[in-house]
């Protein structure tokens, strides 16, 4: 094994320094003792790290649609396309989830909103750590440079490349269509000491591939398409025209999700949407149609049996084509009626049709199934404890939406940077989503509990949970006029007024009376205040921030119920 410092392999001009990251090479080093070294050969950047690694190879063009009109798409249409998708054709799949998107309203509001829950997300980076044990220095070292050179990324706009939060948003595509290809360009940055200093390789940005781009083979494995070039997508490809090779390492991060076991190609979400979307356009059809001719009067003209066909003809053009109009012409001995018109029901079929889909829609996206119209129609009742299970609904979606971005991110991405880096992937950190939860009044009532009873609660908690700014120094603050005193029975001095009962409901000798011993309920109290701290102390030293949350919010309703009993 070669020591730091010392070249890592033949034809690497690389070197590692103290900390184990690429270094730069001492200034006198030769590659073969004649020719100096490469200048950009010092800098920490592994040989893989190529021009391939930091070019962008694919381009989306346009003229690539390879469907018809959407009135084309007929139940038996979309069946083949559906069935031609289990056979490795899912270039059609992808550009009909496409056409789902780009026409139905509520399938599109759904899918913004489970989106923009996800990128409103605070992304941590959590250092590797094993069990029960402390993340060692090398292992916090990793973190800071993953975090530094993540945060840092610098895409092009105007060629449609993607920042972080834009690389978050195309992996949720996946999310809904089953699958989703983003090529990662590599930079080299340098870094801040908090990140550890020195020079840094990371993403630089991201970019959407297009499906005809790669495709999965017989085996059912996703790999990029060879028979075509990169930049030039416009010509679609057949699966059996493709040739498919492995994705090259570190170049690519691929998002895979299956609502159901088996091939990805039968796994996409919006599958299950599909024919509701065919039915909602053949709706909309009939909805048109029966809001041309809705209201007005049904026309009916009689003519003699011996009119010839020409004249028949001018009729039914005339009566066809009259509309909204007041007036019409017609041969001498043709009569015309005006009928009464047939009222429609409250809810017409097509309409009915239409307001399913959209139901479907938002409960396969978010879990939610409850509109303004379901409660107008309920009378308004039941609309708090309807909200509050919908609302909870939507946060476990955005919950698994989020675990499937950050497991593209720790499986992938991370490794790659950590190689890229290191020359290994060994002590990875790992991402996770913050929730979106700032805290209620109902969180302040329970926290005010916890702090009153002595509980080691962090600052920087507290004010990441209720969005409180760190204030400038010298900055005017808000301070409580009067001290709040604990609950009874909670920490505090005696004879101090802080954790004392001012107006207790019955002393220890009338407790006495009713026959327990004031020393029994002394006993009882400390013993009890003695659990509690315990408690407390255990609690403390939980380094996660939702097993923290959880154990404190565990805790204090206990303490909660428990005062509300004894009141």
């Amino acid at each position: 094994m070669k020591a730091n410092g010392e070249i890592k392999a033949a034809g690497r001009h690389a070197v590692r320094g103290a900390s184990g990251r690429f270094a730069k090479a001492p200034p006198t080093q030769r590659t073969n003792g004649e020719r100096p070294v490469d200048p950009a050969s010092t800098m920490r950047i592994p040989t893989g790290t190529n021009r391939f690694l930091r070019q962008r190879t694919t381009r989306a063009v346009q003229f690539n649609w390879v469907l018809p009109m959407i009135g084309a798409v007929t139940p038996q249409y979309l069946e083949m396309i559906l069935r031609g998708a289990l056979a490795g054709n899912h270039v059609q799949q992808y550009q009909l989830f496409e056409l789902m998107l780009d026409n139905w309203p509520e399938l599109a509001a759904a899918w913004q909103e489970l989106t923009y829950g996800v990128t409103r997300r605070e992304i941590v980076f959590e250092p590797f750590t094993e069990e029960d044990e402390k993340p060692t220095d090398s292992a916090v070292a990793k973190t800071k440079l993953v975090s530094a050179v993540m945060r840092r990324m610098n895409p092009l706009v105007q060629e449609d490349e993607n920042g972080l939060k834009d690389t978050v948003r195309d992996l949720l595509d996946g999310w809904l269509r089953g699958f989703v290809v983003l090529e990662v360009m590599w930079q080299t940055i340098e870094l801040s000491e908090a990140a550890g200093g020195g020079f840094g390789t990371g993403p630089r940005a991201t970019a959407w591939v297009q499906p005809q781009t790669y495709g999965f083979n017989q085996q059912g494995i996703l790999g990029y398409n060879t028979a075509q070039q990169y930049t030039d997508t416009s010509l679609y490809s057949a699966p059996s025209q493709m040739q498919l090779e492995p994705f090259p390492p570190d170049k690519f991060l691929v998002g895979i999700h299956k609502v159901k076991s088996g091939t990805p190609l039968g796994g996409p979400m919006l599958r299950a949407l599909a024919w509701w979307w065919v039915a909602a356009n053949f709706s909309s059809d009939w909805l048109l149609n029966l809001a041309q001719v809705f209201g007005l009067p049904f026309r009916w003209a009689s003519y003699p049996p011996a009119a010839p066909d020409e004249t028949v003809a001018v009729i039914t053009d005339m009566l066809a084509n009259m509309g909204s109009a007041g007036w019409a012409a017609f041969p001498t001995g043709v009569t015309l009626d005006l009928k009464d018109p047939v009222r429609a029901a409250g809810e017409s079929p097509q309409g009915h049709l239409l307001d399913r889909a959209d139901k479907y829609a938002r409960s396969l996206i978010l879990g939610q199934t409850m509109t303004g119209t379901t409660m107008a129609r309920a009378g308004g009742r039941g609309g708090q404890a309807f909200g509050t299970v919908e609302a909870q609904l939507k946060q476990d979606r955005l919950e698994a939406a989020s675990e499937f971005v950050a497991d593209v991110f720790n499986t992938q991405l991370i490794p790659s940077i950590l190689r890229l880096n290191y020359g290994d992937a060994d002590e990875p950190p790992t991402c996770r989503f913050l929730q979106e939860n700032e805290g209620t009044l109902q969180d302040a009532q329970r926290d005010q509990i916890l702090i009153n009873s002595g509980a080691p609660y962090p600052l920087s908690h507290m004010r990441k949970k209720y969005s409180i700014p760190q204030p400038e120094p010298g900055e005017e603050v808000m301070v409580p006029l009067v001290a709040p005193k604990a609950p009874g029975g909670f920490g505090g001095n005696p004879g101090s007024g802080v954790g004392e009962q001012p107006h207790p409901e019955l002393t220890l000798q009338e407790k006495a009376q009713q026959g327990q011993p004031a020393a029994e309920q002394q006993a009882n109290r400390a013993a009890e205040q003695e659990k509690i701290a315990t408690r407390l102390e255990t609690i403390s030293k939980i380094s996660d921030d939702e097993l923290f949350g959880r154990e404190f919010k565990r805790l204090s309703s206990e303490l909660v119920t428990k005062e509300k009993r004894d009141a």
